[in-house]
This record gives C-alpha cells, sequence and structure tokens, in this order.
C-alpha cells in the first residue's frame, strides 16, 4: 500500500510543504473542511426552532388546559415576560454556537503550516464511547492517524519529516517523508 494513497497526498503537494507553503489541492480540502463545519452548524437551526416552538406549543397548551392553569398563567406578568424571553436567549445561545463554529472554520481555512523531524513512535488510546485512536509521535508532537497505517506506514524508531496543520481542536496530516 502506498503512503500517498493512504494519506491523499501527491508528490507535488510534497514539494509545496517543503518549500514552506500549502499545495492548491491542500488548500482545496481545508477549506472543504471549513465550509462542511460552516454548513452543518447552519443546518441545524430549523431543528432548534421547530423543538423551541414544539416545546413552547406543549407548555402553552398544558397552562390553557383547564381553568385553573390559564389563571395560573396569567396571574403574574413575570411568568408572560419569562415564556416570551426563551425565543430570543435560545436563538442568541445558538447564534453563540455558530459564530464559535465560524471562527474554528476560519482558522482551519487559513492555518499554518508546521513540521515536526524526528524519530516516530506509535501510540494508541482508547475511549468505549469512540473506540481506538492511533496516533504517531515525533517530537513531543502527537498526530491522529487512521487505523491501517499504525505500524504499516509509521515504523517505530524510524525518522520522519512530518507537514501538518492544526487548529485548537484538528490535527491533520499533510504530507510527510521517511528520512531513513
Amino acid at each position: 500500500m502506498s503512503y500517498l494513497s493512504m494519506f491523499e497526498f501527491t508528490e507535488e503537494d510534497l514539494k509545496s510543504n517543503k518549500r514552506g507553503f500549502f499545495s492548491a489541492s491542500q488548500k482545496a480540502v481545508l477549506k472543504g473542511y471549513a465550509e462542511g463545519m460552516r454548513s452543518t452548524q447552519r443546518g441545524g437551526i430549523w431543528v432548534v426552532v421547530f423543538f423551541l416552538f414544539l416545546g413552547l406549543c406543549i407548555i402553552l397548551g398544558m397552562s390553557l388546559s383547564n381553568e385553573s392553569s390559564r389563571r395560573a398563567l396569567f396571574s403574574d406578568p413575570l411568568i408572560l415576560i419569562a415564556l416570551a424571553m426563551i425565543v430570543p436567549v435560545v436563538l442568541g445561545i445558538y447564534a453563540l454556537s455558530i459564530w464559535g463554529a465560524y471562527r474554528r472554520a476560519d482558522r482551519l481555512a487559513n492555518a499554518e503550516l508546521k513540521s515536526v523531524e524526528g524519530a516516530a513512535r506509535l501510540d494508541e488510546s482508547h475511549d468505549d464511547g469512540v473506540g481506538s485512536t492511533y496516533y504517531v509521535i515525533v517530537n513531543k508532537v502527537k498526530l491522529p492517524i487512521p487505523e491501517e497505517s499504525s505500524g504499516s506506514v509509521f515504523q517505530e524508531g524510524k525518522r520522519y519529516r512530518i507537514f501538518y496543520c492544526e487548529t485548537s481542536m484538528f490535527k491533520y496530516i499533510l504530507s510527510f517523508e521517511k528520512l531513513d
């Protein structure tokens, strides 16, 4: 199995990374990931609006179902104000989550090319909810790798130069070369 097909980089990508910049295809992939983050977050608005209004309808329906509930609902104006404030508060929280997703996406689309060089060490962590995650560690930089490349692409103790980018929660290997 070829390194290039498993990690989806070409010799041209590696040459660009060695010169210190992203190739056009790598920029396109990062922008695609960023746009996916944005559209996923935007796409949830209809779910939020549906459940927000469904919840309000259920609350109002139960409150208006009998005389004593109606009296309790309209007895204090703070109850009506609280019900009216639910909509802007929930939509405001959702707007903040969209803003956060856009910031993360912008950081990814404008990520800095980084490189690390040294002997590789392989590691694995296990989470009951997610399963196993495999890593290659070079000079204290821990990069996630596909399970099938654990031991077959990166070999313990061999020297590599790895080009990658990272944001706060995302590390992505762009290209690499074996130095030994």
